[in-house]
């Protein structure tokens, strides 16, 4: 939970600050830009003297004078002889429209803006604005981007901006209303939808949550700049459905949640594979599987990190492991494992989790030397020792299966051999005999070490963060005397190198009591840690 809250807070903080435009006029109303929208803007002369007034606004140095510049114009766009480039006059008369909210508000009465009628109704200019865009658009395909970008110029840009300070400040109705407004404008942009499924889900709608980050989703397809912000939204879709399945009663839609959920984190893998989410997305898909009852969902996001190992970051690669482990799919937790290891061979957890998969695979001989590894990070450990132990059976259940072999064909050559034939025969199955008592004794030695060790050092947690690296854990103490405890942490990055040193000392653990440690380096980029062996008495 820890890590979803700690992604949950970066969608947020990332999203809202992608700008829709700078915060200048697009490049349509801008004379020294080239232009794609062939609108005439200039012709008849009413649409031109018009135009000119765009720089009394812009130069106004009071709200009433950029307004009286409006006014002026306006008056001019609806003179009749203005009709004759109906196409012309209604893009300019949108672009005084969206001037005017900056001076006078989105909403104002037509008396203020200089227009014919009744002087003391309202018009929304939002709507207004939009109407007349809808039409330029329809009028002259070609003029789309000059559009868009007049349709994110400051009013959509200021509603974006308000309505994140209303959700930050959980003015939820205000922040709602406000991104609905900036969807009147421009239905392209992500972040109407991002504030959109935000306040859905502090209202608990289920529906809003799920349709809105299924929109920011696809409004950021592409966008190669914000993948990272592209993946969370990702991840989230993929999050809140498992939520909703999870509390939902009715059987149809907590299979449909789920569905969606899984869906969302595949997608997550498969696109943002080296992702920050890619993880959790992993953890997430193992947890629908399971709900579901559907298997091939593992075996799919198997099969895909499996084809891409070298896009996946090392914690991906060791989820995937646990996920292959619990559908015994051992070869493949196998792979996963020992990919994780070797883009991380100082994380405690992979190598250990390696080499049990090793043994499981039959795998002695490869084993050996992971768990050589591992006990020079985590020597406290009897667990780790133990893994010897197993390394060791797994030698002698293959010498044992040798020895059976020499003991069948000696069997049926015994009877028919000389004396000499029938002397190689013993010392041939004796041979392999003493080799296996050897290998056996190997195991129970290991196994007595570990069993000896006065103490048993477990990591609870390891968080590698991106500012900070943290070291929790416990140590019970296995000895007949109460004792106090002194690790001697040395975090590792790149290559082993030393990222820094913690020491951490327990109180006074009384006999088959535990104590707990904990440990911090202010910095980021571990990639694991080790520590000093402690002393055996």
């Amino acid at each position: 939970m820890t890590a979803h809250r700690s992604v949950f807070a970066l969608v947020l903080a990332t999203l809202s600050t992608i700008a829709p435009l700078a915060a200048q006029q697009p490049a349509a109303a801008q004379a020294a830009a080239a232009v794609s929208c062939p609108i005439e803007l200039m012709q008849p002369q009413q649409l031109g003297i018009a135009n000119l007034q765009r720089t009394k606004v812009l130069n106004a140095k009071t709200d009433a004078e950029a307004i009286k510049a409006i006014q002026e114009a306006t008056k001019l766009l609806f003179d009749a002889k203005a009709a004759s480039n109906a196409l012309g006059r209604d893009y300019l008369l949108a672009q005084f429209y969206a001037l005017a909210i900056e001076h006078g508000g989105e909403v104002q009465t037509r008396g203020a803006l200089g227009l014919p009628g009744d002087k003391a109704a309202n018009i929304d200019l939002l709507v207004a604005f939009d109407s007349l865009l809808t039409i330029v658009e329809k009028g002259n395909a070609q003029c789309k981007k000059d559009v868009d970008e007049w349709r994110q110029y400051k009013p959509y840009m200021a509603n974006i901006q308000n309505a994140y300070k209303a959700l930050g400040a959980n003015k939820l109705d205000d922040a709602e209303k406000m991104a609905s407004r900036a969807l009147i404008l421009y239905k392209e942009g992500p972040q109407p939808y991002d504030v959109l499924w935000r306040t859905a889900k502090a209202k608990n709608n289920a529906e809003g949550v799920v349709k809105n980050l299924q929109a920011a989703v696809e409004k950021l397809a592409g966008d190669t700049l914000n993948d990272a912000v592209r993946a969370n939204l990702m991840f989230n879709l993929g999050r809140e459905q498992q939520d909703f399945g999870q509390a939902e009663k009715d059987p149809a839609k907590k299979q449909a949640f789920y569905r969606g959920s899984a869906a969302a984190y595949v997608a997550v893998a498969k696109e943002y594979p080296s992702s920050e989410e890619a993880p959790f997305a992993l953890n997430g898909i193992q947890i629908n599987a399971t709900v579901l009852k559907d298997e091939s969902l593992n075996t799919q996001v198997l099969d895909l990190v499996k084809g891409s190992l070298d896009k996946f970051s090392d914690v991906a690669l060791a989820q995937a492991g646990v996920l292959a482990t619990r559908a015994s799919k051992t070869l493949d937790a196998v792979t996963l494992f020992g990919e994780a290891s070797k883009k991380n061979p100082y994380s405690r957890d992979y190598l250990y989790n390696y080499a049990a998969m090793l043994y499981e695979a039959h795998r002695p001989s490869v084993m050996v030397p992971v768990v050589k590894q591992l006990v020079a990070l985590d020597p406290a450990n009897p667990d780790n020792l133990m893994l010897f132990a197993y390394a060791y059976k797994g030698f002698a259940d293959t010498v044992g299966v040798q020895v059976a072999r020499v003991q069948k064909d000696s069997a049926t050559r015994f009877a028919k051999a000389d004396v000499a034939t029938k002397k190689l025969l013993r010392d041939s199955v004796a041979f392999h005999r003493n080799i296996q008592k050897a290998l056996i004794d190997t195991v129970n030695a290991w196994g007595k070490q570990a069993e000896d060790m006065p103490y048993r050092l477990a990591f609870t947690s390891v968080d590698r963060l991106k500012e900070k690296t943290n070291v929790e854990g416990e140590i019970e103490n296995r000895s007949k005397v109460a004792r106090t405890y002194t690790i001697e942490f040395d975090f590792l990055g790149k290559d082993g190198a030393s990222q820094g040193k913690a020491t951490a000392t327990t109180e006074s653990v009384a006999p088959g009591q535990t104590g707990k440690f904990k440990a911090e380096l202010p910095k980021g980029g571990v990639l694991g840690v080790k520590y000093a062996p402690l002393p055996l008495k």
